[in-house]
């Protein structure tokens, strides 16, 4: 009663709109394992039933699909009451994917499927057709993300983190935007300060007083309550927010949802600002290689799943049960651990001892599903001194493999040729040429085949190591750097300086251990590598050089491959980390001139500075890569590959992969273990649209499978221009029976392509990700023509 008169008096119409809504940010994981992750996604989402029943004007939104099935698992009744409360409209389910996701490391596929996931479930669960991704706590936005979200339904994005500049980076322009992806695709985004925010007048003044962007936005989107741990809006929250409705010498504040935000803001005109590229997120860079076991099971579980899901929907095709709902849970495990906390490495230790005994059985699950599938397709009347080479790939495939013993005098082909085989310390190896998605038998002869022309070979002259093929010719020297790299054909030298040569920092980040790398690391380098040993293994189908020794109180291994037709110089490590806050890179300085880099993302690249002229490159000291890094020019280029590495930094004209650190927080000594890890280094002449470097990514990824037994040969898919990746292939969701192709553009290039499947009749339609048919795709003798933007990515269904 006494401070009726002022609490009546009313605002003018110039003050801004703060749409509030409440929430509760649950990490999945974090500083607690998965069992008290059920009881925090209990605790709050019973907090929350309560204010909802209290006050009819408060509206809630929670994310993350995997937290509901918590709570429907382990709480059903607390289950049906949320059901309840989303029809009411007070409790917004939504958010768009499985979990809250890093979007840096996961690959293009593993994107789509948190969206198609979440989607699902939203529908079936709450009649809720998602069209907000809800992601307030990431560390950093793929490029790639736009194009997804509009191929799946997804109109609009609120996150946040990207204001979190304490390490002095520059400063995010808006809040309200058109975010412009890799390809031209647009999203509608809102990006607020914070997930966490308090009502009371002070800090909701001060929100808006203190905004980045200062024209071209009259409203606000406030995400208020407790989070990281759950508990989300009390009681106080919602009576502040009541009384500051329109309370004169303050901001409006209006009790609502994400989406009529959206709504709002479009009747006004929408967004007046376009920002292009990747939203890169100037802090939490140690995240791309902290606790380095997820990152490498995080890699083989993606690959391992398009390998199960590829060879099924293959083997459907002659009878075999597509094991559908067996490959979506194994999805979705893969899925949970790409959370914002258990992939970038930010976990307690516990939760990685349990992590990693999951993938174990994961990776095991999916190869029984993969031998299942490839079986079927077998001969089982034939399987005595006959092999099938199953390539996953949706390219032809040179390279060499491993082959029983019985194959020492050689092999032969369907065609009857023969097939050159290298015997070496009593491994048999080949040489094959293999189809595109497809497979090919080999059969063992009794009579010995002639040997091989060609050869890799490696020797010492005087304190250096020679691996050379009829390709290239590399040096190492006596402590196992590279000191040169020439391609024989042009006889371009490509190494500047020493390359594979580490080198070591001292690594103690001002605040967040595992989460950053402070720029300052450059100048804080320590003694590295020493005590090594050089020493020739053998030669034929491959050179190979081992190298041991210590790097600091650690120790290493590395096996060091040129294959006889390859350029690409291979180093297979083993390193058994001790270190305490330590950084380890190595670094590969190469003959070109360039002012931008490129590393690989989701569905393509971006391209980043090599220099440091400005805030904005200097931010970009340490960035995300997938499969490879390169640098080139208009003439010649190179690039590293990697089978599990993401962090990699690219300074003027070395690019320098991230292996190693040592952080000692949340998990003290964490990553003190050993390690196995490839990289590889690889060289072209030309134009980049015209080298292999994308191909050689997947190469050095996805190996070959050796079955025992007969199978015809065969090749599913060619597509004729080479920078057209195949990505995916599975059977639909709908349970039609029919095939879903996945491709991409990798190179930035407009492009025409004939794709020509196997299969005799078929008819084609271009889809969206959620694989709705858009348009019918012409198709003449088993031949499809089709365009594809720069980056584009393409979903087709196959009808047979």
């Amino acid at each position: 009663e006494a401070l009726r008169l002022a609490m009546d008096a009313v605002n003018g119409s110039t003050q801004p709109v703060f749409y509030a809504i409440g929430n509760g940010h649950i990490d999945l994981a974090w500083l607690w394992p998965f069992a008290e992750t059920h009881r925090k996604v209990a605790r709050t989402f019973a907090a929350q039933l309560r204010l909802i029943e209290e006050y009819p004007e408060y509206k809630y939104i929670q994310s993350q699909p995997a937290a509901y099935e918590m709570v429907k698992q382990y709480y059903p009744e607390l289950f049906d009451r949320i059901k309840e409360a989303v029809k009411k409209g007070q409790w917004i389910a939504d958010g768009a994917m499985w979990v809250e996701p890093d979007t840096n490391m996961t690959s293009g596929e593993s994107l789509v499927r948190q969206v198609m996931y979440g989607k699902k479930y939203y529908k079936e669960e709450f009649d809720v057709d998602s069209q907000l991704l809800w992601l307030p706590d990431t560390f950093g936005y793929s490029a790639a993300l736009p194009q997804i979200l509009n191929e799946c339904g997804v109109k609009y994005l609120v996150t946040q983190k990207i204001f979190w500049s304490y390490n002095e980076g520059e400063q995010f322009p808006y809040h309200y935007f058109t975010w412009r992806g890799m390809d031209g695709s647009d999203i509608v985004s809102f990006l607020p300060t914070c997930y966490t925010y308090k009502t009371d007048p002070v800090e909701i003044n001060n929100v808006w007083k203190n905004r980045s962007q200062m024209r071209d936005l009259e409203a606000f989107l406030l995400p208020y309550g407790y989070g990281d741990g759950g508990g989300g809006p009390c009681r106080d929250h919602v009576e502040y927010a009541l009384r500051q409705k329109d309370l004169e010498g303050g901001v409006k504040v209006k009790l609502s949802d994400p989406v009529e935000f959206f709504e709002d803001m479009e009747e006004t005109g929408g967004p007046k600002n376009t920002y292009v590229g990747e939203l890169y997120f100037s802090c939490h860079r140690g995240t791309y290689t902290s606790q380095t076991m997820v990152k490498k099971n995080n890699r083989k579980s993606e690959f391992a799943l398009r390998e199960a899901e590829l060879w099924s929907a293959l083997a459907s095709r002659q009878g075999y049960v597509y094991p559908k709902d067996k490959l979506e849970e194994r999805w979705k495990e893969v899925l949970l651990y790409q959370f914002h906390d258990i992939l970038p490495g930010s976990c307690i230790g516990r939760m990685y001892e349990e992590v990693e005994a999951s993938y174990n059985k994961l990776l095991s699950e999916l190869e029984c599903l993969s031998m299942a599938a490839r079986g079927w397709m077998m001969d089982p009347s034939e399987s005595s001194n006959v092999v099938t080479v199953f390539n996953s790939l949706g390219f032809e495939r040179s390279l060499v493999i491993t082959l029983p013993d019985s194959f020492k005098n050689g092999a032969v082909l369907h065609d009857g040729r023969n097939v050159p085989v290298y015997v070496n310390d009593k491994m048999v190896k080949a040489l094959v040429t293999l189809p595109s998605c497809g497979a090919l038998s080999l059969r063992a002869v009794t009579e010995a085949v002639e040997a091989p022309v060609e050869n890799a070979n490696v020797y010492q002259l005087d304190e250096n190591y020679i691996l050379e093929n009829p390709y290239v010719k590399a040096v190492v020297n006596s402590v196992g750097e590279v000191t040169s790299f020439i391609i024989k054909e042009s006889g371009r030298e490509f190494a500047a300086d020493s390359m594979n040569k580490f080198h070591m920092y001292k690594d103690v980040p001002r605040l967040f251990d595992a989460w950053d790398i402070d720029s300052h690391y450059i100048d804080q380098e320590v003694p590295g590598v020493k005590n090594v040993k050089v020493e020739v293994l053998g030669d034929g189908a491959q050179a190979v050089l081992k190298v041991s020794g210590n790097i600091g109180i650690s120790t290493y291994t590395q096996y060091i491959r040129l294959a006889v037709n390859s350029k690409r110089l291979e180093f297979d490590t083993e390193v058994d980390w001790k270190e305490l806050h330590r950084l380890l890179k190595v670094s590969f300085p190469v003959d070109v001139y360039v002012q931008n880099g490129i590393n690989e993302i989701q569905f393509g690249y971006m391209e980043r500075p090599v220099h440091r002229s400005r805030q904005y490159d200097k931010d970009r000291f340490e960035v995300c890569n997938h499969k490879y890094s390169a640098l080139y020019d208009n003439s010649h280029g190179a690039a590293i590959l990697n089978d599990c590495k993401y962090g990699i930094s690219m300074n003027e004209n070395a690019l320098e992969l991230t292996l190693l650190r040592a952080p000692a927080s949340p998990e003290m000594r964490a990553d003190n273990r050993v390690h196995y890890f490839t990289y590889a280094f690889t060289a072209w002449d030309g134009p980049f649209v015209k080298c292999d470097v994308v191909q050689q990514g997947y190469d050095l990824n996805v190996k070959p499978t050796v079955v025992n037994g007969a199978g015809s040969d065969f090749s599913f898919i060619q597509i004729e221009k080479p920078n057209i990746i195949l990505d995916t292939v599975k059977l639909a969701e709908d349970g039609s029976g029919d095939i879903i192709l996945r491709l991409y553009e990798a190179k930035k290039a407009v492009t025409w392509t004939d794709i020509s499947i196997d299969i005799n009749e078929f008819t084609a339609y271009e889809c969206d990700m959620l694989e709705h048919i858009k348009t019918e795709i012409s198709v003449n003798e088993q031949k499809m023509s089709v365009p594809f933007r720069a980056f584009e990515i393409k979903t087709i269904r196959i009808q047979a």
